[in-house]
């Protein structure tokens, strides 16, 4: 069995990011040996990064338990599909701050991104393109960048259903 860890990244209220996992979800379920465990940052609730030490640190230990929790979510995980919106040309400070609470966690983890927003994530994905090699995570470069009003609407179901899970299902082609 295979843990797929889906990352929901946005905490607004009425989020596009929950009928997209629906569409996510709805992929995964097709594909044979694949347990879904879901990492919601919303109910997660990770503290600002303040910690003394930086998590490349050989002495890093983390002391707070959503970041125990997190930490354990991803490193139990087989891959990742990093559901990710695009605020202000970029990431969002949560999916900043969960990736920055980690290290050795990223390393050599399988991870796709399904980006959204006005202009399909693409800018949030372009962040995660410097980032997340910097992690050393085995990230794959096919992400599903699904545009508001072009792909998907402002709450996050489809406008054409098969194009939308088409992309979604060739991002998570590559980890699973």
């Amino acid at each position: 069995m295979s843990n797929v860890l889906v990352v929901l990244s946005s905490a607004r209220k009425g989020r596009a990011a929950d009928n997209i996992f629906d569409l996510v979800k709805k992929d995964l379920h097709t594909r044979d040996g694949v347990n879904i465990v879901v990492a919601d940052l919303k109910d997660i609730n990770l503290p600002f990064y303040a910690h003394e030490l930086a998590p490349a640190s050989p002495d890093y230990i983390p002391t707070d338990p959503a970041v125990i929790k997190w930490g354990k979510l991803v490193t139990e995980a087989n891959a990742i599909v990093w559901l990710t919106p695009e605020y202000n040309h970029s990431l969002n400070a949560i999916q900043k701050n969960a990736i920055d609470s980690l290290k050795n966690e990223w390393i050599d983890k399988p991870i796709a991104i399904i980006g959204y927003g006005w202009t399909g994530g693409s800018l949030s994905i372009a962040a995660l393109d410097h980032i997340l090699p910097w992690l050393k995570a085995d990230y794959k470069h096919n992400p599903a960048e699904l545009a508001f009003m072009k792909d998907i609407n402002v709450d996050g179901t489809a406008l054409d259903e098969a194009s939308v899970t088409e992309k979604i299902k060739t991002a998570i082609d590559e980890i699973v």
